[in-house]
């Protein structure tokens, strides 16, 4: 199997850059970023620009914000009491807390695993400014807004598991 298709294990290897050539992400061919193609669990203008694609090709994406993580959006820029995230504990600048909404109130919890999904979908903001009484959260993806370039190797393309195919990831031992 040699061509991206939907329904294949792809692995990368890839650099991830601004326009001004500002590096965002590395990811070496001794460690490839591996995904289950067709899925859209990666960036959808990627995943596009990848099908079709032969393991050993080299290949340059120009993704603007629509294809990539979205435009930046002021509206997910929140100003938040301090006395509001009491429950959280200490806070500090980059941390990552996931919000849950239900009918009486908004509350915010850390993120303590990354590989834990713990409420799925719920929004995550990342704690952008801390003031006297308030702090800022950014529920933005930091690559929001940006034109991102990626310089990327295709390493394999392989037959998925069973498994992979019925959760549309690649098992952990990837």
């Amino acid at each position: 199997m040699e061509t991206i298709e939907d329904r294949v294990r792809v692995s990368i290897a890839y650099t991830l850059r601004e326009r001004s050539g500002r590096i965002l992400e590395e990811v070496p061919p001794s460690h490839p970023f591996v995904y289950i193609h067709g899925y859209n669990n990666i960036i959808p203008g990627l995943e596009l620009a990848l099908s079709g694609r032969h393991v050993g090709e080299y290949v340059t994406v120009i993704l603007d914000p629509a294809m990539g993580y979205g435009n930046y959006r002021e509206d997910l820029v929140l100003e938040v009491n301090k006395e509001d995230l009491k429950e959280v504990g200490e806070i500090w600048l980059g941390m990552e807390l996931e919000m849950v909404e239900n009918e009486d109130d908004t509350e915010f919890f850390p993120i303590e695993n990354e590989d834990e999904d713990y409420f799925d979908d719920e929004p995550i903001f990342t704690l952008k400014e801390i003031l006297k009484d308030t702090v800022i959260l950014d529920g933005n993806h930091p690559f929001a807004g940006k034109e991102l370039i990626y310089d990327i190797e295709i390493i394999a393309v392989e037959s998925p598991t069973f498994t992979e195919l019925e959760t549309g990831y690649p098992d952990e031992d990837f």
